[in-house]
């Protein structure tokens, strides 16, 4: 494995044990049960997504890329204000901003890159973030406009 790309991977482990840090430590502190719940799933999900990425740098996996449409819903919600009354809407509305940061973060990189392997990876990467952005968009959904259903 190119070096740069495991540059690549070790920066992207170290973000997704950040993000983990941070919604574990968002979840013990805010009063609602189930933004708790949110929280909690929230930074499982990025502990498994560390453990993927060092599956990766390991060579014991080969990511596939889930296909994942941008519906843009991010771009409509604001960035809620962390207290500890934070509702569960607004802990969704907060990762699916995350994510869509994540996204332009490894699409922007990969665009600035000659096409080759260090692209393509960063490719797969913000197509992974784009996906998760897309589950946590059908949640937001689910949550904000339960009329719906």
């Amino acid at each position: 494995m190119d070096q740069e790309i495991q540059a690549l991977l070790h920066e992207a482990i170290a973000q997704a044990e950040l993000s983990h840090q941070f919604y574990r430590d968002l979840a013990a502190s805010v009063d609602h049960p189930e933004t708790r719940d949110i929280l909690q799933f929230l930074a499982d999900n990025e502990l498994e997504h560390k453990n993927f990425l060092a599956r990766w740098l390991a060579g014991e996996v080969c990511p596939l890329t889930p296909p994942a449409k941008d519906f843009h819903l991010s771009e409509l919600l604001e960035l809620p204000r962390l207290t500890r009354e934070l509702s569960p809407k607004d802990a969704l509305a907060l990762a699916v901003k995350r994510k869509e940061a994540s996204y332009k973060f490894y699409q922007n990189l990969a665009n600035h890159q000659p096409d080759g392997e260090v692209k393509e990876f960063l490719n797969k990467m913000a197509m992974m973030k784009l996906a998760d952005k897309d589950r946590l968009e059908d949640l937001f959904d689910n949550v904000a406009f339960p009329e719906v259903w």
